[in-house]
């Protein structure tokens, strides 16, 4: 008769911060083996300089990562960002040896939580997409805690992600076929940063009066959150890419299809870093299609606020989208989003989205918020040191339960097929990806 299973997990890139480290540690305490491969210097900056170095190209890396689980027998992957090139390399493999790969990300629930999701995030969710199946999940679980305790300051977060990218740049003869997956080199988006610090200071200080004077002048809006360009919920679990692709449909359909009186409320993206001049495409975009005097664009400003205000909320697959079906707004998705579902958000064309948004079900929405708590979200944090502290354990806890093979979660994942209906480009590679990012730039 055969013991219990000898758990040897596997770490491949973490974020920026020293929470792998970290969740090393806790695995150790726990008596199970871990093992970290580095991809580059800032790897090993992170690591202490422990691992396993992969100095190879980034088509060698499946063989190459095929022979290491095999010989060291690993039992789950863990990884930060679930469709970075080596990830999806790291997703492939690991489903070919039977064993689990996790993504562990910033939480559906942010901020003061965290995501572990075997096998993947967005359109490779496993999370289930049936509503009987969720309000199972959801019988038990407790409500949700919003009280935020681990905090951290922008600072912190841009000190760890510079010091991690310019030691990898540093150390680039040492890992010399390392493949980036961001279109921009590093140094050009830390300098474009520079001026944007001034104006993100300065959109804050406007917002407040901003968004009176759209909530006073008593014309009834919808919410345009943006997401980054660079965001993998964009590049590989939504048909666009590059946004301007999106401003384009959403401006058009608004222009043909809601009622004059309607206003269209821009948010953009807070941690955009300006290379991409928005309120200029923006502008022009409004003039093209007509819509002069019924476009509002802000870059700041209190989320809960506008939801409170608006007439609904189009995106693509943002985290907004949870916020937005919790305050009971009704939500149009135009990407592959794990709360895309029948009951949650509006299944209409775009264009009748805007004459008569459907609300959601508030009894799904309190159900489907509480079983993907249960699932897939915990409390902790990537920069705060107690926040830190507390997620590694709690995601040592759950791999080594095997959450990973729970019947929570499907297989396959449930909204692949859907995904694929819609246009999420499920083969291109990041170089095609840049091909068509720059022939839409040509064509603006």
């Amino acid at each position: 008769m055969s013991g219990p299973l000898r758990r040897h997990v596997l770490l491949l890139q973490g974020p920026p911060s020293s929470f792998f480290r970290v969740l090393e540690r806790a695995f150790r305490d726990r008596d199970i083996q871990v093992t970290r491969v580095l991809l580059h210097a800032g790897d090993w900056l992170r690591s202490g300089g422990k691992g396993v170095p992969y100095r190879g190209r980034l088509d060698g890396f499946d063989a190459f990562l095929d022979r290491l689980v095999g010989t060291l027998k690993i039992t789950d992957i863990l990884y930060f960002a679930d469709r970075t090139p080596y990830h999806r390399v790291a997703q492939r493999v690991a489903n070919r040896r039977s064993i689990t790969p996790y993504a562990v990300e910033n939480g559906y629930l942010r901020p003061d939580w965290l995501t572990l999701e075997p096998g993947g995030m967005g359109a490779f969710s496993r999370f289930p997409a049936e509503r009987a199946a969720i309000e199972a999940l959801a019988e038990g679980a407790p409500p949700i805690d919003d009280t935020v305790v681990y905090r951290h300051s922008f600072a912190t977060e841009a000190y760890h992600d510079v010091s991690y990218t310019l030691t990898r740049l540093a150390g680039s003869l040492r890992y010399p076929h390392y493949e980036r997956d961001r279109p921009n080199h590093p140094i050009l988006e830390y300098v474009s940063w520079l001026p944007q610090l001034i104006r993100r200071q300065v959109a804050r200080t406007r917002a407040p009066m901003q968004m009176r004077r759209i909530t006073q002048e008593s014309k009834p809006f919808f919410l345009f959150p943006m997401q980054l360009q660079e965001d993998y919920q964009i590049r590989h679990n939504s048909r666009y890419t590059d946004l301007r692709e999106l401003v384009e449909e959403i401006f058009s359909s608004f222009a043909r299809a809601a009622p004059p009186e309607t206003a269209l409320l821009v948010k953009i993206h807070p941690l955009d870093n300006g290379l991409q001049n928005w309120q200029r495409v923006l502008k022009r975009a409004k003039h093209r299609h007509g819509l002069t005097g019924r476009i509002r664009m802000l870059s700041a400003g209190s989320l809960p606020e506008m939801l409170a205000n608006c007439e609904g909320v189009a995106l693509v697959n943002s985290t907004v989208g949870l916020y937005s079906l919790r305050a009971g707004r009704p939500t149009k998705a135009l990407g592959a989003a794990i709360y895309d579902l029948p009951g949650l958000t509006d299944p209409q064309p775009l264009d009748d989205f805007w004459r008569t948004p459907h609300p959601p079900d508030m009894a799904f929405v309190d159900a489907f918020v509480r079983a993907l708590a249960r699932a897939t979200q915990l409390k902790g944090s990537f920069y705060d040191p107690a926040g830190m502290k507390v997620g590694a354990t709690e995601i040592v806890r759950r791999v080594a339960a095997g959450f990973g093979a729970s019947d929570m979660f499907v297989t396959p994942p449930p909204r692949l097929g859907r995904a694929r209906a819609m246009g999420v480009p499920m083969e291109l590679t990041d170089a095609d990806m840049q091909k068509r990012v720059e022939d839409m730039a040509r064509l603006w």
